[in-house]
C-alpha cells in the first residue's frame, strides 16, 4: 500500500544539488515561529546550511510564550506582514500604488481575480500580497514557497500574481483533507495546484488525494518529498530499542507527544492504559502537548483512575525530548483518528524522531503514516479507534525484546534512507532553482529514486484502501 521499494544499504546516499549561483526563497506562513511546526523549522535551517538565502513571511504576530531553541539559529529575517489598518496603512498604500505602477495588467488581473473570488479570506490576502512583493523584490527573491495548501499557498499564489515571482507550496495534512476546505466541490485549491511551479506533498498518500481531484496537471508538477530528519542531530543512541538507564524494577514508560486535539487519537490512549490496568499490567504514560482537549483528556484520565499512571506533561522542548523523553521511554504511541470533518494527520514529526533514535513505535495507518511505519518492519500498527487493539500491542512490544530491536533498526534503516533532511531539502533546492529560472524539465522519477520512492503506480488514489485498512 505504501509504494515502499527495497531499501538501499544501511547508510543511505544524500543527494546534493548541482552548484549553482546563490539562490533566495521567499517562506510564506501562516506565522512564524510555531511551537509544533518543527518540520518548517528544520527545512528552513537546512536550506540556510546548504547555502540558500530565505526570507520568511509570517502572516500572523507569532503569539506563542514557548519557543523551540533551535529558531535562535535561523538567519532569515522574518518580516510579519501588518494588518492593513492603522500606522501600516499608509505602507501597504504604497506597495499597492508601486505594484501598480510597475505591472498595471498584472496588479489589476490579480485585483479582479480577488474581487471575483467571493470571500473575504481572497480580499484580505490580496490587500496583503503588494506589501509582501515590494519586500520580497527588496531582497532579491527569486521563487515563494509556501507551507500548507490553504491560507499560505494562496498569500503565495497572488504575490506571485502581481510579481511575477513563481511559486509552489507544501500540502502536509488538514490543509488537504479538512472538509471545510471542500477541496472536492470548488476550484480554490485546483487553481493553485495548475499555477504552482509545482506542489510537494509529504507522502505518496496526500499525492495520491490530490491526483484523485482530477485537477490535470503533469505528473511531474506534483512530488513527493517527505518531511526530514537532521541526523547529525537525531543520533541512533538506542540500537536495541530498549530504554537508556532504565532500570529493571522500573515500569516501561509508553510516551506520546503532539498537540492535544482530537485528531492526534490520545483519548484512544487513555482507554488503551486503563485496559493495560485492567490486563493488571504496571506502566507509566506521558503525554506531552498542549492543547484544546487537554481539560477534556484529564477528565478521560481521572475517571480511568488513572491519575498516578498517566500524566499529562505540557508542551516539551526539541531540547528536552531527544535529551530525555525519549531515550528513556519504552515506546512511542501515537493513535491518530481520522476526524468527522475529515482532519487527520500526515506523518507526525514526531514517529522520525522516535525511530531516528531507535524508539520504538506504535501508530495507525491513517494518512501518510503507513509509509514510514511498516507493520512488522519499522513499528507496528493497529486498526484507528480501536484501545483494545493497541493496548494488546504495547504490551507485546514491551515484553518481546527481539521484536522491539528488530523494529529500532528498521525505523532507523529507514530515516536514513527515506526522511534524510539533507538529502529531501536538497532535492526542494533543485526544484527551487530549476523554478527560478523558469525550466520546469526535472524528471518525476530520478526525483524517487533519490528519495528511495517507487515508481509512481497507476491508475490513481489508494487512499481509499488505505482508510479502509486504518478502520480495520
Amino acid at each position: 500500500m505504501s509504494n515502499l521499494v527495497a531499501l538501499p544499504p544501511f547508510a543511505g546516499s544524500e543527494f546534493v544539488p548541482t552548484p549553482g549561483p546563490p539562490l533566495t526563497i521567499g517562506y510564506v506562513l501562516k506565522m512564524f515561529p510555531r511551537f509544533s511546526e518543527t518540520f518548517i523549522l528544520n527545512e528552513i535551517l537546512e536550506l540556510e546550511r546548504q547555502g540558500v538565502r530565505v526570507v520568511i513571511f509570517s502572516m500572523k504576530t507569532p503569539n506563542e510564550r514557548l519557543r523551540q531553541a533551535e529558531v535562535a539559529a535561523v538567519q532569515a529575517r522574518v518580516h510579519v506582514v501588518p494588518e492593513f489598518r492603522g500606522a501600516a496603512l499608509v505602507r501597504h498604500l504604497i506597495a499597492h500604488a508601486r505594484c501598480l505602477l510597475r505591472s498595471p495588467r498584472r496588479y489589476w488581473q490579480t485585483l479582479h481575480f480577488a474581487r471575483t473570488r467571493g470571500s473575504d479570506a481572497a480580499w484580505e490576502k490580496f490587500l496583503a500580497a503588494p506589501y509582501i512583493v515590494r519586500t520580497a523584490q527588496r531582497a532579491g527573491v527569486e521563487h515563494f514557497h509556501a507551507h500548507f495548501a490553504s491560507g499560505p499557498a494562496r498569500q503565495a499564489k497572488l504575490a506571485a500574481m502581481i510579481s511575477g515571482i513563481p511559486f509552489s507550496f507544501t500540502g502536509p495534512a488538514k490543509d488537504l483533507f479538512w472538509a471545510g476546505h471542500q477541496h472536492g466541490k470548488n476550484n480554490k485549491l485546483k487553481k493553485r495546484v495548475r499555477e504552482a511551479s509545482f506542489v510537494i506533498t509529504i507522502s505518496d498518500f496526500n499525492r495520491d488525494f490530490i491526483r484523485s481531484l482530477d485537477f490535470r496537471v503533469p505528473r511531474r508538477r506534483l512530488l513527493t518529498v517527505p518531511n526530514g530528519m537532521d541526523l547529525r542531530q537525531w543520533t541512533f543512541v538506542r540500537p536495541l530499542g530498549l530504554p537508556l538507564g532504565a532500570r529493571p524494577e522500573e515500569p516501561p514508560l509508553f510516551l506520546a507527544v503532539g498537540r492535544l486535539v482530537e485528531k492526534k487519537g490520545f483519548a484512544d490512549l487513555v482507554e488503551a492504559c486503563r485496559i493495560l490496568r485492567d490486563r493488571g499490567r504496571a506502566f507509566r504514560c506521558v503525554i506531552a502537548g498542549e492543547g484544546p482537549e487537554r481539560e477534556r483528556l484529564a477528565e478521560r484520565i481521572a475517571a480511568a483512575g488513572l491519575t498516578d499512571a498517566v500524566v499529562l506533561a505540557g508542551a516539551v522542548p526539541l531540547a528536552e525530548l531527544r535529551a530525555d523523553l525519549l531515550p528513556s521511554a519504552s515506546v512511542l504511541i501515537q493513535p491518530s483518528i481520522v476526524c468527522e470533518d475529515g482532519d487527520r494527520d500526515g506523518i507526525p514529526t514526531v514517529i522520525l524522531e522516535a525511530m531516528a533514535t531507535g524508539l520504538p513505535v506504535i501508530s495507525t495507518p491513517v494518512s501518510g503514516i503507513g509509509e514510514a511505519v511498516v507493520h512488522g518492519v519499522t513499528g507496528l500498527l493497529v486498526g484507528q479507534r480501536k484501545p483494545e487493539s493497541l493496548a494488546t500491542a504495547m504490551d507485546i512490544l514491551v515484553q518481546d525484546p527481539a521484536l522491539a530491536a528488530r523494529l529500532a533498526t528498521g525505523g532507523r534503516r529507514l530515516v536514513e534512507t527515506r526522511f534524510n533532511l539533507r538529502t529531501n531539502v536538497g532535492i526542494l533546492i533543485h526544484l527551487f532553482r530549476h523554478s527560478a529560472r523558469g525550466d520546469r524539465r526535472w524528471s518525476e522519477a530520478k526525483l524517487r529514486e533519490r528519495l528511495g520512492l517507487a515508481p509512481v503506480l497507476e491508475p490513481g488514489f489508494e487512499g481509499e484502501a488505505l482508510d479502509a485498512a486504518a478502520q480495520g
